[in-house]
C-alpha cells in the first residue's frame, strides 16, 4: 500500500471488495450511498467490533448535512446493507454483516472473481499442503477460500 500512496497510506487506508464499486447500481446505491458506506466501513477495523460512526463525523467530511447522512443510512438500512443494533454499553452500532453477505452472493458468475479464485487454487497447491507465495499461514484455518 505504501509503494502506491506513499505517506498518505500511513493515514490509514480501507479495502473494500470489487464487487461493491461494480455493482453499486444494481444493489441500489446512489453516489452518496456509497461515499457514506465507506465512511462506515472506515471505523469497521475488527470483524467482531461493529462501527459506530456519527452521522455528524460523516456529515463534515463529506460537506452535506448530518438530516442527508441520516437518510442514508436508512437507504442502506432499508436495502438490507446495514442493520443498526443497540449496544448493551453505548451507542447504537451498524452491523455490516449484511452487506458481506449479499457482497459474497455477487461473487457467482463474476468473471474477475472466477479468474482469481482459479489463480489462487494454482498458485497454492503444490502438491504437499504447503503454503503458496500468495496465502497467509493458517488462512485455511481463518476461513479463506484460498
Amino acid at each position: 500500500m505504501y509503494a502506491k500512496y506513499g505517506e498518505a497510506a500511513v493515514a490509514g487506508f480501507q479495502a473494500v471488495p470489487d464487487l461493491l464499486l461494480k455493482n453499486q447500481k444494481d444493489l441500489g446505491l446512489s453516489p452518496t450511498n456509497v461515499v457514506v458506506l465507506l465512511n462506515v466501513l472506515m471505523h469497521w477495523w475488527y470483524p467482531e467490533q461493529k462501527p459506530f460512526p456519527r452521522s455528524t463525523t460523516i456529515a463534515k467530511r463529506m460537506g452535506i448535512s448530518t438530516r442527508a447522512v441520516q437518510r442514508s443510512l436508512q437507504r442502506l438500512q432499508q436495502l438490507g446493507l446495514l442493520a443498526r443494533e443497540k449496544s448493551e454499553h453505548g451507542p447504537s452500532y451498524l452491523d455490516p454483516m449484511p452487506l458481506v453477505a449479499k457482497l459474497n452472493g455477487l461473487t457467482v458468475g463474476d468473471t474477475d472473481y472466477e479468474y482469481r479464485r482459479r489463480q489462487r487454487r494454482m498458485e497454492t497447491s503444490n502438491g504437499e499442503g504447503e503454503v503458496g507465495p500468495h496465502q497467509l499461514p493458517g488462512a485455511a484455518t481463518l476461513g479463506s477460500p484460498f
